[in-house]
């Protein structure tokens, strides 16, 4: 065996050995035991790292409240507009050329072409023979065709997301953004060591005020806002009230108060729109500003009780609801069971209920005398017989005597029924609403009052939808009403609400038909008559519609001219058939409604009186336009009169406009004091029990969780107990559309 095999032998025993060695050993390998050390290195390194992060985060102090404000209101900042770089352009001289390709002509131009030749020793270089170089032409270059630019894009814009508490947003983010940045973002609730003193006063004050509006304390949060009290008050945590919490608490308390005051001083506004401009341009008050006033100067209660409206109507009628909603509380007034009509002479336990619940309206002031001889009485005898408790002897006992007959005629005459003083089926149906629907008519009447503007007018005009009456009013008292007929019971017919200042009068108008009324109602009566239009004054008018771009047809490169296009309008002339009658007031709106005279007389005499297309009809025009044309050179009745005989259009102008609010009240008080309720024809309230406003009505659509200004109803009119009138022809009818 040579010294190299041996020496590889020996080597290879001593391996195994050693192989043997280490796995019978509890001692790790070498290279596990270096891996265990780089763990227990990098397990120490972490801890370390945590114990100082944990030093560094205990030494830095939380965010005061005014810092986390202004944190959150951060997202509804407008994002900067990013600066893209100006690239400078190469400038270039009248030939085209640039700058720099001119200076590189120059330096190779200046450059010589024959470079001098090297010469013998001892002479003189030899001057070689220049070339000559040829001038550098300059080439007339092609006009420049104008590159296609692509319309720089829009930009987008920015719509600030809602603040939030927890995942619920904010409906007053808007002005709650204004309010705090307004203050340097401090909070206006809270501090950093809890709630202020003055959240309890203004909780209880919303409370308060929110229910004798006819509005719920619920709306504004109140529950989010009692369990985050709860949360931040002393107690509630071992290290104090979270800052977090503090600051969602004063958004909730500042969101309430603004749409408080958005409810009761705004009516049905969107509060994303009200912006300090918005204020502004409508002439209201800004709520924004109000909070603020009210902290400074600790007015809270004096700012909540100042944004309902302060009109009269509104205070009688705010009045008259929290004593309707007292008594359903306690529990409401006897419902009246169905049976035969009731009348004068009649007695028993159906009319000891009908005057318990005459009494309970204050429709019978107190319980009368029977004094009078009873009608249908019961003998002593017989009572004595039957042995009744006292209690049941008095309700059989109760008479239907004069002052109870008085007493239904006052409800009646309150109700707008027929004043006979007999407790007939529409009668009955009117005295069973409970006394909660009754409030929660008031309640919709009360929102309708805080749409309207503050100042309704030295002098304005007033229409009552469901009421069918028209009211001049002058320093807050009438002095001129008169009937009027209003729109159908359907969507597209429905007159509608608004206030519009009236500013002309238009004496012998025309009549433009709309081309749905031409269309469904015209053009079917001039086929079975053709000789109708022309016996009712009617004509065909061409009027100009625009102009349109057409192909040339005279151009072979199919160019575009443009052209002049008519339409042809079907009108009527004026005269005792039009169907606006002889008067038009005009307060121009965006709904194409007027008050106007009408041929259609005999419909004045009808108990409902919704005919119409949308406009309104009045009973008394001439009355109506000789007081507002009153002091003006031709405003008087005689002159008007006079008008009318030449049949020829001539529009008035007021001496000042006139404001006109149409409005739908169903629930109001009157000048004597007596809360008056007329029947919801269009089913704007929104009722449970609104089936049984009005025996001849029927409810127009299922009640909504949210009331809205203009619900939806149905597209055709109940059916009706009182039929309505044979439809006039239709040269009386006008359209709320384009006229």
């Amino acid at each position: 065996m040579t010294d190299l095999t041996f020496f590889r032998w020996h080597r290879k025993q001593e391996n195994r050995a050693r192989h043997h060695r280490e796995s019978r050993s509890p001692v790790l390998p070498r290279r596990q035991r270096s891996l265990w050390r780089i763990l227990i290195l990098a397990s120490l390194f972490c801890s370390l790292w945590i114990v100082g992060n944990s030093e560094v985060m205990a030494q830095t102090p939380p965010l005061n409240l005014s810092e986390i404000i202004h944190k959150r209101l951060e997202v509804r900042r407008p994002p900067e507009p990013e600066l893209s770089p100006v690239v400078p352009e190469p400038s270039a001289d009248p030939n085209g050329s640039s700058t720099v390709d001119a200076a590189n002509t120059e330096e190779a131009t200046s450059a010589p072409t024959n470079p001098p030749q090297p010469s013998a020793p001892g002479q003189a270089p030899q001057p070689q023979p220049t070339t000559p170089v040829p001038a550098p032409q300059v080439q007339a270059q092609a006009p420049a065709t104008p590159e296609v630019v692509a319309p720089a894009p829009k930009p987008i814009k920015f719509i600030p997301p809602k603040l939030r508490v927890g995942k619920d947003p904010l409906p007053t983010s808007a002005m709650l953004t204004r309010f705090y940045d307004g203050r340097g973002h401090q909070p206006a609730w809270t501090n950093n060591a809890g709630v202020l003193p003055h959240v309890e006063t203004f909780l209880q004050l919303l409370h308060t005020e929110a229910e004798r509006e006819g509005l719920h304390a619920k709306n504004y949060d109140s529950a989010k806002i009692k369990t985050l009290l709860t949360e931040v008050r002393p107690g509630a945590g071992t290290t104090g009230p979270a800052p977090d919490a503090l600051v969602d608490l004063d958004f909730l308390l500042t969101d309430a108060f603004l749409r408080y005051g958005a409810d009761t001083s705004l009516g049905d506004v969107t509060l994303d729109s009200l912006t300090e401009k918005w204020f502004e341009t409508n002439g209201e008050a800004d709520l924004v500003l109000a909070l603020q006033n009210a902290l400074l100067t600790n007015t809270l209660e004096a700012t909540l009780k100042n944004f309902p409206p302060q009109q009269e109507g509104y205070v009688k009628l705010r009045e008259v609801f929290m004593r309707y909603q007292a008594i359903a509380e306690q529990g409401g007034w006897p419902s009246v069971p169905t049976g035969d009509t009731l009348q004068f002479g009649d007695q028993g336990a159906r009319v000891a209920t009908l005057r318990a619940r005459l009494l309970a309206s204050e429709d019978l002031a107190t319980v009368s005398a029977n004094t009078t001889t009873p009608i249908r009485t019961v003998s002593s005898e017989q009572r004595e017989a039957r042995n009744l408790p006292q209690e049941e002897k008095g309700r059989a006992e109760a008479l239907f005597d004069e002052t109870t007959e008085a007493a239904v005629k006052t409800f009646q005459r309150r109700h707008r029924l027929t004043e006979n003083g007999i407790v007939n089926k529409d009668t009955l149906a009117a005295l069973n609403v409970s006394a909660g629907i009754r409030a929660q008519q008031i309640a919709r009447n009360l929102e309708r009052w805080r749409r309207l503007p503050k100042d309704l007018g030295k002098r304005h005009i007033a229409v009552n939808v469901p009421d069918f009456m028209l009211e001049v009013v002058e320093d807050d008292r009438p002095v001129m009403d008169m009937k009027v007929v209003v729109g159908k019971v359907m969507r597209e017919r429905a007159t509608p609400t608004f206030s519009a200042p009236m500013k002309y009068v238009v004496l012998n108008p025309y009549w433009n038909v709309p081309k749905s009324i031409a269309q469904k109602e015209l053009l079917p009566l001039s086929r079975k008559s053709p000789k109708y239009l022309a016996r009712n004054n009617f004509s065909i008018k061409r009027v100009s519609a625009g102009v349109k771009q057409v192909r040339d047809p005279n151009a072979a490169d199919g160019s575009m001219i443009s052209v002049k296009t008519y339409d042809y309008l079907l009108r009527q002339g004026p005269g005792p058939k039009n169907a606006l009658g002889r008067v038009k007031f005009m307060f121009p709106n965006d709904h194409s409604v007027y008050l106007h005279d009408t041929p259609s007389k005999d419909l004045f005499n009808r108990e409902i009186r919704a005919f119409s297309h949308g406009c309104i009809r009045i009973e008394k025009p001439v009355d109506l336009a000789e007081y507002l044309l009153q002091g003006t050179p031709k405003g008087s009745r005689k002159a008007i009169q006079a008008t009318f005989k030449h049949n020829k259009e001539r529009t008035v102008w007021l001496p000042e406009p006139v404001p006109v609010h149409i409005q739908y009240w169903t629930a109001w008080v009157d000048d004597d004091g007596s809360l008056q309720f007329r029947n919801d024809i269009y089913g704007y309230d929104r009722l449970p029990g609104a089936s049984r406003l009005s025996a001849t009505t029927k409810p127009r659509t299922k009640l909504r969780k949210k009331s809205r200004p203009r619900p939806r109803i149905q597209q055709q009119a109940p059916q009706m107990e009182i039929q309505p009138p044979a439809p006039p022809p239709p040269a009386q009818t006008e359209a709320h559309t384009t006229m």
